[in-house]
């Protein structure tokens, strides 16, 4: 999971295996069912989720607490002189205790020794699962609240990025997908914001639309493709308009800023805009947002001297978002 939320990806090998196995003892397989409180940490730390993001089978604990929930109603029953009660619960204990023998001697070897240990280690293992799973809920019960708030107070509420020169390259007025090209670096560290649970969004300004240059159109095929490219983004906030229009929308004005925020949900002074010129960089201000200018060669020197805070790369904004520097 360290590795996906780094914006890296995780794919399959191959492995050989020389059997025999290393030997083990009697009890090695009940000792492995510590590992259900460690579960319940992971879960702690990473959410529901964790488990298809790590490719991490969640196996048989839930027959392991019905065997066990069965086990125990049975015993209540019997103390309490409910004798019906307590044999069906009975039978549906031995029913899945000898399913959970038979599918772990099925694969064999089937030896005496080995299917011996089957049978007494099936009988263990239902209920010293579900008491690690208890435990790692009451020794964990904290953790994912605690980390969360941290996490939180760290991340902004989203990001919001300038598209021609920040995300993709600048190719004036362009209304062919096939012209779409990604600055490098983007699509992995547009994931690591994606990974680190933050909102993404695209402002905009199109004036071609207004000067008959492109249309809405071609526009949004574009951006379609920066999508393909990029991945999806939470909202797209596209200005239409020229600088006679007098509109409230285009940077560096913040209407912007204002509409993507709405739209998440969020509120614009908690928001990071990351751009490639002064526009940017203002319309941040003026919304009162915090912005991180990454300069290109079209961005004035005056531009980057007045920035509040500056990045090489897109990737070293990201790096700067993560690690709180954008609120330095």
């Amino acid at each position: 999971l360290a590795v996906l939320d780094a914006g890296y990806r995780l794919v399959r090998g191959s492995r050989r295996s020389l059997h025999p196995v290393r030997e083990s003892d009697w009890w090695a397989s009940v000792r492995q069912q510590r590992g259900n409180a460690a579960d319940v940490l992971m879960w702690r730390l990473h959410g529901p989720g964790w488990r298809r993001r790590a490719d991490a089978p969640l196996g048989r604990r839930p027959q392991h607490l019905l065997t066990t929930a069965a086990a125990l109603a049975a015993a209540g029953s019997a103390v309490i002189g409910r004798r019906r009660a307590a044999t069906l619960l009975s039978l549906g204990w031995l029913a899945a205790t000898v399913e959970f023998c038979w599918h772990r001697i099925a694969p064999g070897p089937k030896d005496r020794a080995e299917v011996a240990r089957m049978i007494s280690t099936s009988l263990v293992i239902p209920p010293v699962a579900t008491w690690h799973w208890l435990v790692g809920i009451w020794r964990y019960r904290g953790v994912r609240r605690r980390q969360l708030s941290r996490h939180r107070r760290m991340l902004p509420a989203a990001v919001l990025l300038d598209r021609d020169g920040t995300i993709i390259h600048d190719v004036p007025y362009n209304g062919d997908p096939a012209q779409v090209q990604s600055m490098p670096g983007a699509r992995s560290a547009l994931d690591r914001l994606r990974a680190a649970g933050i909102p993404l969004g695209v402002i905009s300004n199109q004036s071609g639309i207004a000067r008959g240059l492109i249309d809405a159109g071609q526009v949004a095929a574009v951006n379609a493709r920066v999508e393909e490219l990029l991945g999806p983004f939470d909202v797209w906030a596209i200005c239409p308009h020229g600088d006679e229009d007098g509109c409230e929308c285009r940077k560096p004005q913040p209407g912007l800023i204002y509409r993507a925020a709405e739209q998440l949900g969020v509120k614009p002074q908690e928001c990071v805009v990351i751009g490639d010129i002064g526009a940017d960089v203002d319309s941040a201000r003026a919304a009162d947002a915090h912005a991180i200018l990454v300069p290109t060669e079209r961005t004035r020197q005056a531009e980057v001297l007045a920035a509040p805070l500056r990045a090489a790369t897109l990737a070293d904004a990201v790096e700067l978002v993560l690690t709180g520097g954008e609120r330095r």
